[in-house]
């Protein structure tokens, strides 16, 4: 299966690129990355503004784009949003909204709480591999998922104050955990059962009910929970 992955930069680019075929062999994973997050438009319908390129700024268009292409209908979608600071119940019932426009395409949106570093932090032994001079004292001391300025307690652990991201995501994403449940942050174990999920859908089936879609994507809360 064709996994069509919308992220907001080259970081997750890099992350993606190397995770997702060691978690999920025989799979496709297109990564389409964004210059930075952006903003969803007020009105979803609306032509995007040409100077904003965010993710979030050109999704709605995005997926209108993807769901009425034929040959799109037995890819997925997964979108991968950070969180930062925003209000998380309102991020995700606007996300649920853009979603549910785009049937009957297969779209998972998952949101990163608080940023992508929040995932390297669920697994302290890849961690540990992949920089072995990381404080790990203070990597355990880290509650997942918590808004701390995550990207910024990452690059203290690992001794590395230039946000070098990019680097963090290839040498993360070499290493990080592929079973969910080894993961001590809550939106990767999320992230991971909502790939799993779509994967599973779109072998069994290239025109899911529109029933099942909705019941999918209303439960975003929970399982980001």
């Amino acid at each position: 299966m064709k996994v069509h992955v919308l992220v907001e930069g080259s970081s997750e680019r890099a992350f993606i690129d190397r995770w997702a075929p060691r978690a999920f062999p025989g799979h496709q994973f297109v990564v389409h990355p964004h210059q930075g997050k952006g903003t969803l438009p007020r009105d979803l319908a609306a032509t995007p503004d040409p100077r904003h390129r965010g993710l979030l700024d050109l999704l709605p268009a995005t997926l209108r784009a993807y769901s009425a292409t034929t040959a799109m209908v037995a890819d997925g979608v997964l979108v991968i949003v950070d969180l930062d600071d925003d209000e998380r119940a309102k991020v995700e019932a606007r996300l649920v909204e853009v979603a549910e426009t785009a049937l009957p395409l297969r779209v998972v949106i998952r949101l990163a709480i608080e940023e992508l570093e929040a995932f390297y932090l669920g697994d302290l032994k890849a961690l540990k591999a992949a920089f072995p001079e990381a404080n790990m004292v203070l990597a355990t001391e880290y509650v997942p998922d918590s808004i701390v300025g995550t990207a910024e307690l990452f690059g203290q652990i690992i001794d590395d104050d230039g946000l070098r991201k990019v680097s963090w995501a290839e040498q993360m994403g070499a290493r990080l955990t592929t079973v969910g449940a080894r993961s001590r942050s809550p939106s990767f174990k999320a992230l991971h059962a909502s790939i799993r999920e779509l994967v599973k859908v779109s072998a069994k089936s290239k025109t899911p009910r529109k029933k099942h879609w909705k019941s999918r994507h209303s439960s975003l809360r929970k399982a980001n929970s």
